[in-house]
């Protein structure tokens, strides 16, 4: 490895994928694997020690706390993965729906310490989970990816969506090769990566921590009125992570009324919407 390399993730942009991935390598490389999160909170004392080494870190949020410096440093190459919002939001419902982490079973304050899976199975439809998830815990991943320091040199910007199809593995192999792994090196990327993958290993396996893994799912999920309360809470961040032009997406929806793309009429929902939000 010519670089010490950071993985930074989000919730429901591929996590547990480059877990396995980045972990696999680190194992066949004999480099240390660094879960960032499981050390702050439980071996922070020797986490500066760690880095010291030839190491693989993985962030499963992007928050590097105090180690923020991490980032900047020369012999770092840092790959930061996201996902459409709006595929987040999907997965992370159904997933907080069963999941067994013991966050969705910890009460929730302010909601009659009934706990976060309690509170989202109770809703009566699935309309209304979406709107918690935006509200609540996908909200916070959507604000994370845009708070996230775009442009650093040594960063590759990485998507779900490319990472998903990528069957040839051309994309995943300009990632590996800016991450600074030798030939020999990315080889052993390519297994990895491979096994790991809906579409190579996992495919025979199967995952029980994926549901899915699909993009475009908001295509066939979203409703016209779940598209506006989507932009009422995350106003421009689709334009911001370059994922739409403008909200000419909504009319788009399969359930969409036919007519003209937004002008001044088509824009009035959204505006009396966000008057409802205080947000644009």
């Amino acid at each position: 490895m010519r670089y010490n390399v950071v993985v930074a993730t989000h919730h429901k942009t591929g996590t547990v994928w480059m877990d396995g991935v980045f972990k696999g390598i680190a194992a066949d490389l004999g480099v240390a694997y660094i879960d960032f999160k499981v050390w702050y909170e439980h071996r922070r004392e020797q986490l500066s020690e760690a880095l010291k080494a030839p190491f693989i870190l993985l962030s499963t949020d992007s928050d590097f706390r105090s180690h923020g410096s991490l980032l900047e440093r020369e012999d770092v190459r840092v790959l930061h993965l996201i996902r459409d919002p709006r595929d987040v939001v999907i997965s992370a419902m159904h997933y907080h729906r069963k999941s067994k982490e013991s966050w969705l079973h910890e009460p929730v304050p302010g909601y009659d310490d009934v706990t976060y899976q309690r509170r989202l199975k109770g809703l009566p439809n699935t309309h209304q989970r979406y709107i918690y998830e935006m509200e609540h815990s996908s909200g916070g991943t959507v604000q994370d990816m845009l708070r996230w320091r775009y442009g650093r040199p040594d960063c590759f910007e990485a998507r779900y969506e490319e990472l998903r199809q990528d069957i040839e593995l051309r994309y995943w192999r300009r990632i590996t090769a800016f991450l600074g792994f030798d030939a020999a090196e990315r080889k052993i990327c390519d297994a990895h990566f491979w096994r790991n993958s809906l579409f190579g290993g996992l495919s025979r396996l199967g995952n029980r921590h994926v549901r899915s893994g699909d993009i475009g799912q908001w295509k066939r999920e979203f409703t016209v009125p779940l598209a506006y309360a989507f932009i009422g809470c995350f106003p421009g961040a689709l334009q911001a992570l370059g994922y739409e032009a403008d909200h000419n997406w909504v009319l788009d929806l399969q359930h969409a009324p036919p007519r003209r793309r937004f002008g001044d009429s088509a824009l009035r929902p959204l505006r009396e919407l966000s008057r409802a939000f205080s947000f644009f």
